[in-house]
């Protein structure tokens, strides 16, 4: 699938299957009329998954919590306080298993592995000939440097033409902008692995390229959202700083919108 130009650092999670998913900038605006996706009798990610993460090139210790804290929240028990909460969130990546008729399951996640590569040994170009054997990989460069214009949005004002333009700037949940981008691009690859490992589970088609859970709904965040605008996400009064659900020990994330396939719509976790 190409190659990945690492101008600091990547963080790479090894799903344990066959897959590699880059994250780059996808074109953000939402269709007035989007294709309902639909199950292809293909195999899903089932069970509970566990994370081999290689933090690949030079990552701030924030970075590494804000990553961590997030995957941990996935795992974390619905929230009694009735406030949006990252195990909504994957729950709703879970109903797509349900639709499928798969056998359900919690969908615990856990961090198997961590492995620092601070000099990237294999140099600042990854492609798939660094990548050993049959693994589901997703791969998140540091989008504060490499592509903010595209990548960091709604942290950063647009500088891509093919993106609508920015209506509002938001402050990143944990006040740093390198770190909450990632989650919220690992969030997305995370929920199209999950829905669509192998290319023939959960898809539809838009203008000739395929259409994932998340992928379909990108740049929306909490109700209200369009094209530009982020949504009316919730702002913290002391930081600043813009979410739209609760993990870990009170920490707050940013968290992708994903198509729900019972109402044929992008549905936010806010």
């Amino acid at each position: 699938m190409g190659s990945c130009s690492i101008p600091n650092g990547l963080l790479s999670l090894s799903l344990a299957a066959c897959l590699l998913v880059h994250l780059f900038p996808f074109g953000s605006a939402y269709p007035k009329d989007p294709p309902a996706i639909s199950y292809h009798n293909g195999p899903l990610l089932t069970g509970n998954v566990s994370l081999a993460l290689l933090w690949y090139g030079e990552f701030l210790p924030v970075e590494k919590t804000v990553v961590r804290t997030f995957i941990e929240s996935l795992g974390m028990e619905k929230s009694m306080s009735f406030q949006s909460d990252v195990h909504s969130w994957w729950q709703k990546v879970h109903s797509y298993l349900e639709l499928a008729e798969k056998k359900k399951s919690k969908g615990a996640v856990r961090i198997a592995r961590e492995v620092d590569d601070e000099k990237a040994s294999l140099g600042r170009v990854l492609g798939n000939e660094s990548l050993p054997g049959k693994q589901v990989y997703i791969v998140v460069g540091n989008l504060e440097e490499e592509c903010p214009g595209s990548c960091a949005v709604p942290f950063h004002r647009s500088r891509n033409p093919f993106m609508p333009p920015t209506a509002v700037t938001l402050e990143p949940p944990s006040g740093n902008l390198g770190a909450d981008a990632m989650v919220i691009h690992f969030a997305s690859a995370l929920a199209d692995t999950v829905t669509n490992p192998f290319g023939n589970g959960f898809f539809g088609t838009e203008w000739g390229q395929d259409s994932q859970a998340a992928t379909l709904c990108m740049g929306l965040f909490a109700t209200g959202a369009f094209p530009g605008y982020p949504g009316n996400v919730r702002v913290d009064p002391y930081t600043g700083g813009a979410f739209n659900a609760r993990g870990l020990n009170d920490s707050k994330f940013l968290l992708p919108a994903l198509w729900d396939p019972k109402t044929d719509d992008c549905w936010t976790v806010l």
